[in-house]
This record gives C-alpha cells, sequence and structure tokens, in this order.
C-alpha cells in the first residue's frame, strides 16, 4: 500500500495555470499537471480538476488498496466526491511536506520562466501580497495579458454556490420567509460577490430556493439533564472547557454547540449522549 498526496498551488491567482500534484514520498514519486487557462466545454473549474488528477492516478498505477490525502481545498469537490463514489480509501488534510512544496515550486518556476522577478517568492504562506504583486507584474505589460485565466469559466455554477451547514451562534434571518434562523441549528448559504465584495443570503434548508450542492452539516441531538436540546458540530473559535469532563477543548477542534434558552452548551462530541444523531 502507498499514501499519496494531492495538493494543488496558484489557485488565489488571476494569472497562469493552476498547478496539480501527485505525490508519493517513500518512494519518491510526483506527477505534475496544469489547468489551461481557458476551455471550451461547460464542465466546471471542479469537473477539470477531476480530470486531471484522475489522469495522474492512472499514470501512477494508483489501486484503491492505497490511501490518500487530498486538500480540502475547493479545487478538489468534484474529486473527493469521485473518489468516494469509486471506492477509494482517502481524507482531507491541511497540505504540507513534499506534495506542498513540489506544487508551490513548480507554480513559481512557470511564472519565474514567463519573466517574473525570481527574487520575489512566497514567503509563510502570505498568498494575498504574493499574488498582489503577480497581478502588479501583469498589469505593467498589455503583453503579459496572454497569461491571465478566463475567470468566467472558472465562476461556480450557481447550484454550487449553496451550502448546506451549521449556523454560528448568532440568529440570522432567512431571506425567504423572513423568520429567525437560530444558532446552532441548521442553515443554508448562498455566497456570491456584488461589486466585488463578497456576501452571503442565508436560509432555512426547507426555504432554500435549490438543494444545497455541498452538505457540510453536523447536527447533534444531545440528552442535555433529561431535556433533547438539538444542536451542531462545528470548529471551536477558541479554547473552552468541555462541560461534561471539563478538560478543555483547544479551538479548531470539533465541538457540540447548542443553546437552552440562553445557556450555551458546549464539548467533546464523544462526551455527549445522542438521541437519534444526524451527521
Amino acid at each position: 500500500m502507498l499514501q499519496w498526496y494531492i495538493e494543488d498551488a496558484g489557485g488565489g491567482c488571476r494569472s497562469f495555470p493552476e498547478v496539480l500534484v501527485l505525490v508519493c514520498e517513500n518512494p519518491q514519486l510526483i506527477y505534475q499537471s496544469f489547468l489551461p487557462l481557458t476551455w471550451d466545454n461547460k464542465l466546471s473549474l471542479e469537473e477539470i480538476a477531476r480530470q486531471k488528477v484522475v489522469e495522474m492516478m492512472q499514470q501512477a498505477g494508483v489501486t484503491r488498496d492505497d490511501y490518500l490525502y487530498v486538500c480540502s481545498g475547493n479545487i478538489f469537490f468534484g474529486l473527493h466526491k469521485w473518489l468516494t463514489e469509486n471506492g477509494y480509501h482517502w481524507e482531507t488534510v491541511k497540505m504540507d511536506g513534499l506534495a506542498h512544496e513540489v506544487a508551490e515550486q513548480t507554480f513559481q518556476q512557470q511564472i519565474i520562466s514567463a519573466g517574473f522577478p525570481a527574487d520575489i517568492r512566497l514567503e509563510e504562506r502570505n498568498y494575498r501580497d504574493f499574488y498582489r504583486q503577480v497581478d502588479s507584474w501583469i498589469k505593467e505589460d498589455p503583453a503579459r495579458f496572454k497569461y491571465l485565466k478566463d475567470a468566467k469559466v472558472r465562476c461556480k455554477p450557481e447550484r454550487l454556490r449553496y451550502i448546506l451547514k451549521g449556523n454560528s451562534g448568532s440568529a440570522r434571518t432567512c431571506c425567504k420567509c423572513r423568520k429567525k434562523i437560530l444558532p446552532y441549528s441548521p442553515i443554508v448559504q448562498y455566497r456570491f460577490r456584488e461589486v466585488g465584495k463578497k456576501k452571503s443570503h442565508y436560509y432555512h434548508p426547507d426555504c432554500s430556493p435549490v438543494k444545497p450542492h455541498k452538505n457540510k452539516l453536523q447536527q447533534a441531538n444531545i440528552d442535555w439533564q433529561g431535556e433533547v436540546l438539538h444542536g451542531v458540530i462545528l470548529s471551536a473559535r477558541e479554547t473552552l472547557p468541555c462541560q461534561i469532563c471539563h478538560q478543555e477543548v483547544p479551538a479548531g477542534s470539533k465541538a457540540v454547540h447548542a443553546r437552552r434558552d440562553k445557556d450555551f452548551i458546549f464539548g467533546h462530541p464523544e462526551c455527549f449522549k445522542y438521541v437519534n444523531q444526524d451527521g
């Protein structure tokens, strides 16, 4: 059994092809692919990326006995679904190590080959500043516009902008029925841009105009002091003590979030007793 890592680079840059890599560290095997700047068919960015990665997997001879660690980025959402449907063993991880290094170095090399200053490099994953410098360099010379990506074909179809998830600790207003969406309850988020600014609309699941394409919802129906509470499992925003075992739940860890009137219920998912738990 081999362990493979799938990573990308350059997705946040407005120019130059995204780099996709498939890497095995032991033995060291490296496969690379580039997304085109544009394409003519109606496939989404995620579908194009899936095709490219599957081609690399076929070249590498990846089998269902192998294990794949895949970047959690949206560019691989179609791949995540394909791996599950086709019986592969995989999980998402925050990518580091050889795969990350190869992807970033390959992206850097392609822009240097186009004439970008070699002394300007990505530092400490500060992508925003680095890509701004690449944008500025492109704008200096109209002849460099040929490196710009086609933003139109990379736009998500409307149906992909709806996400089913758990609401945070703030009540929100449903854009359809105008009633409150309670804290720590299921919510559909529609993400879009308006005059260049990121915005969101929120809906009760039953009020959503389309069935959400992505499901991040983890519900937690818990028995709390003899009462059934309907909460959700979210990443903890700050380190807080579990209300069952009183041990700390580190920030970023998955935790049960629920409310009973004004009381906030919080703790390790494994510490609670569940009642017909979903998700």
